[in-house]
């Protein structure tokens, strides 16, 4: 009895290997930053979005042609503009929030065309981040170039929460050339964790990215 499973223990590691494949790549991007306040009410036609960027490196194993697990560590900018509590009558008050993450994420190919060379994909993930640099930027609506810059203390009294948790959901397209693989890919956070301590302020982001992969 123990010869016939160690035999199919055997069998199905070497076929579960064989469909196995190990990806590694970069990729980058645009970001739409915003935070949820609940119930808060802001100024009419508040903005709250903030720009920013993104660069992700991604490693990735494949279990069959549709099922992939891999982690995706970044770095990323995220924040809000019009922040309750600071808004000012000449002005306002933006946080730039720069994070590290850890995401892990689980990857199913929905489409596949061409010989597989196509797919259309979507994930879905879960991970921590934290910040790493904190920045308050007030903006002057009577002087835009009078705009400054000051540093946000990180440690035991800082005004914001360093660390944030959240789920992670994508959808993209992949290009197989070879070993190689061009992405094109939207992806959307939903932070846990309110990013001031004083107010609820969750994370959100979406980000647009192009990557590249290498399959080993």
């Amino acid at each position: 009895m123990k010869n016939k499973l160690s035999l199919f223990l055997l069998i199905f590691g070497l076929g579960l290997q064989a469909q196995a494949q190990l990806s590694l790549g970069i990729k980058g991007g645009y970001t739409r930053a915003w935070e949820d306040y609940g119930d808060v009410a802001l100024p009419p036609n508040a903005p709250i979005e903030i720009n920013g960027a993104n660069v992700t490196l991604m490693s990735w194993y494949r279990f069959n042609r549709r099922l992939s697990v891999g982690i995706e560590p970044g770095y990323v900018r995220r924040g809000a503009a019009c922040i309750p509590g600071f808004v000012i009558w000449n002005g306002d008050t933006r946080f730039l929030l720069d994070y590290v993450e850890m995401p892990v994420m689980i990857r199913f190919d929905i489409l596949s065309l061409a010989k597989q060379r196509f797919q259309l994909y979507s994930k879905l993930g879960a991970g921590a981040s934290m910040i790493v640099r904190a920045q308050q930027e007030v903006v002057r609506f009577d002087d835009p170039e009078a705009t400054t810059r000051t540093p946000i203390d990180l440690g035991e009294n800082s005004i914001l929460n360093r660390w944030d948790t959240g789920g992670y959901a994508a959808v993209g397209t992949s290009l197989k050339l070879g070993q190689n693989q061009l992405l094109l890919e939207g992806n959307f956070y939903y932070g846990l964790i309110d990013a001031s301590r004083s107010f609820q302020s969750q994370n959100r982001s979406f980000n647009v990215n192009l990557g590249f992969m290498h399959n080993f």
